[in-house]
């Protein structure tokens, strides 16, 4: 391909034709041709009056775009290609997917579709939509592979305004093309059946008839010769035969048995599984070699109706397929014969199968039809041997066992799916098949089973389906006994709770014969029972733990008490023997293992790590529903040791958990004080981390109560330079700098580095959080070079002394993120942004408060990027999972709000943006009063945005607030100031000059104070 790029003397000029392996990055245009376009021999004349057509707007509009996103080469379709050449316009068509795939961006350029300004957008979509939908751009056949193949696709208004891109506009672009979401996302084609991707291209048209096929060569992944003049109808005809060639291989039609559903079980009451279907499609897509997917999982999960499902949704792609059921020798035999009858009634070509006697000769059979799997290019059939439950393994004691490698066709070639219970099975690749994960799904298939609608909004039915665990059998059954007896859902699960036996006894629930609970159940038990005894035994005293987290130590602190069998499960071997047979079948899950955690409250508190601890988050994390489930059960008169609570406070803060961890605290201070007394060392660590807590919450004034009093009392106790006093005093320089009182953090902070490097080294994790805490200060003051000094030599220390994932890494990683954007290198902040991220999401999960503080700043650079999209995404996930774990009013919620006014502002949404402002002024107003400079941020930005909006008044009254603000606050900050000198707070440094804070000395404050008293009290001297 060749490309265009544009110099600073507005130069157009097209490379040399590029090599696949030598493509720069480019941006790519999309859109309609129109009357007057400039083809390849205008740009490659000496001359500029193909400046002067009208097509020359879309290719200005194109580099001037591609140059705001720091790209210098871009391709348009009407004049990179020498449509003179036939062999390479032949090159261009069949390229042109992958062309379109390979842009950083496309930019879709709306002839049709008017949105004069950014002002106007924001009148709404509305005021545009009508159009946007209408336009040509939906309507052609080419622009269906330029839609689908980019990661990112832009839409811009004739007047080149941004109107959003395919993810923000994805609703209505499904809406008018009916392409799943899932498609427009960048889910691989091949996921999509040949029929559901033809549907994409109907209503749409092309100026020559033959392109309706050429232009969906892309979508389908082919590649052909095109022959102009041959048709639509012939054109289309060769591209099915393309596509079937690719699909089912070249000699599908010489293989073709009809598909029949004699033997495949009815689906009527499944429920899709989305996610495990399309792992299925990933592992049997292949070139004919080859592929094997065993579902494993409880008797009753699914497995079967998932094989199924997949059938009919891809029965399509493959030349032939057979359904086995495998559950003993005679029935394989019986589905071979019914196989071989198949075969030879379609197909001329049967090789060995010719004379075969279908009634007796059964071994030869099933060689036969082996044989004629494996004959040479009979490679895209599938069979699916269900039912096999009782596998030939080491160990397994069994005379009707199978072993199915004998029935498997010799060839390394064709398609095979396995449905078992047993998750021992060493062929394929291995798809667990658990219980549904949604409530959603569960409804669904009661809704199905019982014939009832409107379960989605009845309370009753929720409770039934949570009561059935998402099960999808014991939710059949339900709903056949619903559509058979005309009670409500409420009453059935009373008689539920009463007695199942007797409610689904007499059920007839299709597909197989012992497809009841009871059976399925029954089945799986007595197996269980003949492998290990011991894990039958386990099995029936499930019901007494919490099954969510079973453990040996769970057993062992039992093990001189009960049964004999108990005693024999306190071995450790034995133990491990029983749950490796109950995990075979399906019953429990494996998970890391680790020692024992002794009873209830205490037994969790025991077992909370320290944050040096490795991996430390996986044990809390693990722990937490344990804390939760015994924490509910203790009544006030019940207190174990204050510590336990203590611990459970600590586990709780760590996880986020703000509300909970707070009520623990409280509890072990409560404990503390009667037992120890006020001014205890136990007693002052638990004020110490209520401080923490507090201004975690956002309650600055609570956290510095509680601080002070930790200090005072850990300074009487301990002395001024023990390293808990230590700890405590860092923790008041935080507070400090959350405060704005820049001075005094950076006394606390000095304080405590230097008495930690003293009683811990320079290298400690505690000192180096205090050499964090210090360039987060520095970067606050503006200090960018000393702060990042210190965040390098923090990061440098724990990354050896706790690894580069361990979360307080990643927080320096972060930090230094904030640093890089400051300071223009935007590139290695987005480095360290997605670094820390990707870890904190893996230690912590997507929704912990640390995670979200990373995804605000992401936004934040993304936006400075002119990512908008993308800052949009971030913003939303920040607003969402802060909003939930915070509150909709916490100070970090009101920095996302903000946030989010500023980009709605850049997009031209100013009705949104204002929303958004008012919401973080009402907040930070409450939160951090009329004149903290975050507040004044919030005042400044809705100052500009009345502005634009051509409030001058409105606009106006906010810049006097802005002044007034700030002549307090640099008052404020230079009569703390050590230096008597003021510099920007950190929250300053992204606002206009105009609305600074200047640096000044403490006469001009005093001059500037002077002003402001004589304009706004008239008298006053």
């Amino acid at each position: 391909m060749r490309l265009l790029q544009r110099d600073n003397a507005n130069n157009y000029t097209l490379t040399d034709d590029l090599r696949a392996d030598d493509v720069p990055p480019y941006a790519i245009l999309s859109h309609t041709w129109g009357t007057d376009e400039v083809i390849y021999n205008d740009v490659k004349t000496s001359s500029n009056d193909w400046r002067q057509k009208a097509g020359y707007d879309k290719i200005e509009f194109c580099a001037d775009q591609a140059r705001r996103h720091g790209l210098q080469h871009f391709w348009v379709d009407t004049c990179c290609i020498d449509k003179s050449d036939a062999i390479e316009l032949q090159t261009a068509i069949n390229s042109m997917f992958r062309w379109y795939r390979g842009a950083k961006r496309c930019y879709v350029f709306l002839s049709d579709v008017s949105c004069p300004s950014i002002t106007n957008q924001q009148a709404g979509i509305g005021s545009w939509e009508t159009a946007f939908r209408r336009n040509r751009w939906f309507t052609r056949g080419w622009t269906l592979q330029e839609l689908i193949a980019p990661q990112i696709v832009e839409f811009y208004s004739m007047e080149g305004v941004f109107l959003g891109d395919k993810r923000s506009l994805e609703a209505v672009i499904r809406d008018v093309t009916g392409i799943p979401a899932e498609a427009l996302r960048g889910t691989p084609l091949s996921d999509f059946t040949t029929s559901e991707r033809e549907a994409w291209a109907r209503n749409r048209e092309t100026k020559y008839e033959e392109d309706m096929a050429y232009s969906l060569l892309g979508i389908f992944g082919v590649h052909m010769p095109l022959i102009y003049g041959e048709g639509r109808e012939q054109a289309q005809r060769r591209l099915r035969e393309e596509v079937q060639r690719s699909v089912k291989g070249t000699h599908h039609d010489r293989f073709s048995i009809s598909f029949s559903l004699l033997d495949v079980p009815e689906t009527p009451h499944f429920v899709a599984r989305d996610v495990e279907v399309a792992e299925m499609r990933r592992m049997l897509c292949s070139d004919g070699s080859r592929r094997i997917v065993v579902l494993h999982g409880l008797g009753g999960i699914g497995k079967t109706q998932l094989a199924a499902t997949y059938i009919n949704r891809y029965r399509d792609e493959y030349s032939a397929i057979f359904w086995l059921n495998v559950k003993d020798e005679a029935s394989i035999q019986q589905s071979f014969a019914r196989v071989a009858t198949q075969i030879l009634e379609q197909n001329a070509d049967t090789g060995s199968l010719k004379g075969l006697n279908l009634q007796h000769d059964q071994n030869k059979i099933v060689q036969a039809v082996k044989a004629w799997l494996s004959l040479p290019g009979n490679t895209r059939w599938l069979i699916v041997y269900d039912n096999y439950d009782d596998p030939k393994l080491p160990g397994r004691k069994s005379d009707a066992a199978v072993h199915i490698h004998q029935f498997l066709p010799m060839a390394y070639q064709g398609s095979i799916v396995i449905t078992t219970r047993l998750s021992q099975i060493d062929i394929g690749h291995h798809i667990r098949v658990d219980k549904l994960k949604s409530e959603h799904e569960s409804l669904q298939v009661l809704s199905k089973a019982s014939g009832r609608n409107g379960l989605q909004d009845d309370s009753d039915a929720k409770d039934l389906v949570r009561e059935l665990d998402g099960l999808p059998l014991a939710l059949a059954t339900a709903g056949a006994y619903l559509k058979r007896v005309p009670i409500s859902t409420r009453d059935y699960l009373r008689h539920y709770q009463e007695s199942w036996t007797r409610i689904t006894g007499n059920l007839y629930l299709g597909s197989y014969a012992d497809r009841t609970l009871s059976s399925t159940w029954q089945l799986s038990y007595k197996h269980v029972q003949t492998q290990n005894p011991l894990a039958a035994h386990l099995l029936q005293w499930w019901a007494y733990f919490n099954n969510e987290d079973i453990w040996f130590g769970l057993f062992r602190a039992r093990s001189g008490m009960g049964h004999v069998w108990m005693k024999q499960l306190s071995e450790e071997l034995n133990f491990n023997d029983a749950m490796g047979v109950l995990h075979d079948y399906g019953l429990v899950e494996p998970t890391s293992l680790f020692q024992g955690i002794q009873g209830y409250i205490e037994s969790v508190a025991l077992q909370v790590p320290s944050d040096v601890e490795a991996e430390y988050w996986l044990l809390q994390k693990r722990l937490i529903p344990h804390a939760i489930r015994s924490c509910s059960t203790v009544q006030e008169s019940d207190v174990p040791s204050d510590w336990a609570f203590h611990s459970l406070g600590d586990l709780y803060s760590a996880q986020g958990k703000l509300d909970e961890a707070e009520k623990m605290y409280l509890r072990a201070l409560g404990g503390y004080e009667k037992a120890l007394g006020p001014d205890h060392t136990s007693t002052l660590a638990t004020v110490n981390n209520l401080g923490t807590l507090y201004k975690n919450q956002g309650k600055l004034g609570e956290a510095e109560k509680m601080y002070l009093r930790a200090l005072d009392g850990c300074e009487k106790a301990l002395g001024p330079d023990h390293t808990s006093t230590l700890d405590t005093v860092n923790n008041l320089g935080s507070l400090y700098r959350d405060q704005g009182k820049l001075g005094e953090a950076e006394k606390m902070y000095l304080r405590a580095l230097h008495g930690k490097e003293k009683a811990l080294g320079p290298d400690h994790t505690s000192t180096l959080d205090t050499v964090n805490n210090i360039g987060s200060l520095y970067l606050r003051q503006g200090k960018l070079g000393e702060a990042e000094k210190m965040y390098l030599r923090a990061l440098d220390g724990k990354e050896k002394a706790l690894g580069p994932d361990h979360t307080s890494t990643l927080d320096t990683v972060n930090n230094l993120g904030i640093l890089y954007k400051n300071q223009g290198k935007l590139d290695q902040a987005e480095k360290m942004y997605l670094r820390a991220l990707d870890g904190k999401e893996k230690a912590l999960g997507p929704d912990h408060t640390s995670t979200l503080a990373t995804v605000n700043n992401l936004g934040n650079l993304y936006s400075n990027q002119g990512k908008l999209g993308e800052a949009e995404k971030m913003y939303l996930r920040a607003l969402d999972g802060r909003e939930k774990a915070l509150g909709p009013d916490h100070t970090s919620t009101l920095d996302t709000v903000n946030n989010l006014g500023i980009l709605y502002t850049n997009q031209g949404k100013l009705g949104e943006a204002e929303k958004m402002y008012l919401r973080a002024l009402d907040g930070r107003e409450k939160a951090l009063g009329p004149d903290h400079t975050s507040t004044l941020a919030t005042v400044n930005n809705l100052g500009t945005l009345y502005k634009n909006q051509g409030k001058l008044g409105a606009a106006e009254k906010m810049a006097m607030f802005v002044k007034r603000g700030n002549i307090i606050n640099v008052l404020t900050m230079v009569l703390t100031s050590s230096s008597g000198h003021c510099t920007y707070p950190s929250s300053q440094r992204d606002t206009p000059s105009s609305s600074r804070i200047p640096p000044v000395k403490l006469g001009h404050v005093r001059a500037m104070t002077n002003i402001w008293v004589i304009q706004h009290n008239p008298g006053v001297k």
